[in-house]
């Protein structure tokens, strides 16, 4: 049977590197959004043509791509506490010949 320290070191491992993805993914786009949010609120004050204008509706932009840019920095701030908390995924299955071929002649094709 398998030794208990190795799947916990096994478990940690795995979660190491989904915290590193998701700090990849998250973090930097949610960063990204924020700067493009704050670039439209600028642009919307530039533009100074009164009320009932693009104007609110370039700055109404820009504040919900910076609310959605909040909300993936903190997806990506945010870690599971512990490697039990991280659901094990399977690596995609990649289907070979023959079960691409059983698949194709039960259904008929």
């Amino acid at each position: 049977m398998a030794d208990p320290k190795e799947n916990i070191v096994e478990q940690t491992e795995i979660l190491d590197q989904a915290i590193s993805r998701k700090w990849n993914k998250f973090t930097w786009s949610g960063l990204m959004l924020i700067g493009i949010g704050l670039i439209a609120i600028a642009f919307g004050l530039l533009l100074r043509m009164g009320a009932y204008s693009p104007e609110g509706l370039v700055i109404g932009l820009g504040v919900i791509v910076i609310l959605i840019g909040i909300v993936r920095l903190l997806i990506g701030l945010i870690n599971p506490l512990a490697p039990s908390d991280l659901h094990h995924t399977a690596a995609p299955h990649e289907p070979t010949d023959k079960e691409i071929l059983e698949a194709t002649l039960e259904t008929g094709e």
